[in-house]
């Protein structure tokens, strides 16, 4: 309200507050971060973002969180009509939560591009597979995923990890370790350098995706600026993933779209070179299925295996597993879900041990304008307020065997233009 000042919480600085206020601004007007030239204009520079807030209570306290991304995409068209483009992302976020914060101002994706009749073609750093390659769309090769939260930036489906932005450090690290599992091959959200390449569509509704990463050297993009304080965490927390050398991935989807049902089925693979002298080239396999029904109700299931080509290591002998299931159903300008997923992998810790999860989440979202014009013709908005009830069941087996469960209720909204 007018007249009154807002005092930040508690380890949220000064300086976040401003970075994330700047970053609303560009958002609130794209025209003033790059002039947007006419559509029929041989040059171009193209503007897209997102600003998402969410706060939640859980078994901790409360907590708030915010986020906001900026890419701008300067491109030139052929006459024949390829597409030659720069994009390059900006992205500021932050979170509290009881006595532990932390906000971080980064460059996460940068490349170079072309699209035309032959396909996509990208160099840079970026996100692999199922990320959207095409603005802050959701993307066809995520199968399971609930459509009533955030579709970039920390989300609330499998792997969304905005839930776990909320839960006590070391709990979150080991639950951010396996909820890959069931919705996407294993390091699909890596970016470092890659070249990447993109598949027409089919007239029989095949396409493809293909990507080469020379070295995981940069899983979390360029940093700039950021800060963190946490109390000691109860649990130990998972230990980073290693450098990887030679990643490749790839997605194989077939869609069929009638006036009753639209049907995606299709799988990812990621495979990876040595980590070093102690571990070994690794493997990664994920498919499913989306089923939507009169554009109302839609099903998805999707699974994961890791190393599904040689034999189980580590001291259990298990492969790293996971599966989810999700729905949806469309009213209007709400949007009610849920999933529920199940993951097991050994876990990254100090001591062999054997983590397992299952989480369930319903949640619904209501879309504040239905004519997506918010900022004009040029471009296409999305403006919605979102909730949802998570929960989760934490095991490890092990030298130290622990079972945590625990909630959170997530609420927010989220303002998105492309």
């Amino acid at each position: 309200m007018k007249g009154q000042s807002v005092k930040a919480p508690a380890g949220i600085s000064g300086v976040t507050i401003a970075a994330v206020a700047s970053m609303l601004a560009l958002l609130a007007m794209p025209s003033a971060a790059a002039a947007q030239a006419d559509q029929g204009a041989p040059f171009q520079i193209k503007t897209s973002g997102f600003a998402n807030a969410a706060g939640a209570v859980a078994e901790r306290g409360a907590g708030i969180s915010g986020e906001a991304e900026i890419e701008t995409t300067p491109q030139f068209r052929t006459a024949s009509g390829t597409v030659l483009a720069v994009r390059a992302v900006g992205n500021v976020n932050g979170s509290a939560s009881g006595p532990q914060s932390r906000w971080n101002l980064s460059v996460p994706e940068a490349s170079v591009f072309a699209i035309g009749s032959f396909g996509r073609i990208e160099v840079g750093a970026r996100a692999g597979f199922p990320q959207s390659l095409v603005g802050f769309t959701p993307s066809e090769i995520a199968f399971a995923s609930p459509a009533f939260g955030p579709e970039s930036g920390a989300r609330l489906d499998p792997d969304g990890r905005l839930p776990t932005r909320f839960l006590p450090a070391g709990i979150a690290s080991r639950i951010d370790a396996l909820t890959y599992l069931g919705y996407a091959a294993r390091f699909y959200d890596d970016r470092s350098f890659k070249f990447t390449y993109l598949t027409p569509r089919s007239k029989g509704g095949f396409y493809a995706a293909f990507s080469f990463t020379p070295k995981t050297s940069q899983p979390r993009g360029f940093g700039l600026a950021g800060s963190s304080r946490a109390t000691r965490p109860v649990l130990e927390p998972s230990g980073r993933p290693s450098s990887r050398r030679n990643l490749v991935q790839g997605a194989l989807v077939w869609t069929h779209r009638t006036e009753t049902i639209d049907l995606s089925v299709g799988a990812t693979y990621s495979h990876a070179g040595t980590a070093g002298p102690l571990e070994g080239s690794t493997s990664s396999l994920s498919g499913g299925a989306t089923l939507t029904v009169r554009d109302t109700w839609t099903l998805g299931i999707s699974a994961t295996r890791d190393d599904f080509l040689k034999a189980a290591q580590g001291p259990f002998r298990q492969a790293p597993f996971g599966v989810v299931v999700s729905t949806d159903l469309v009213r209007g300008r709400w949007i009610l879900g849920g999933y529920y997923q199940h993951a097991t992998a050994d876990a990254r810790t100090t001591l062999p041990q054997r983590d397992a999860v299952d989480i369930g989440e319903v949640g619904v979202s209501y879309l504040l304008d239905a004519d997506h014009d918010l900022l004009g013709e040029r471009y296409h908005t999305e403006a919605k307020l979102f909730a949802s009830l998570y929960h989760y069941a934490l095991r490890s087996e092990g030298y130290l065997p622990t079972q945590s469960r625990g909630q959170a209720f997530v609420a927010g909204a989220r303002f998105s233009f492309y």
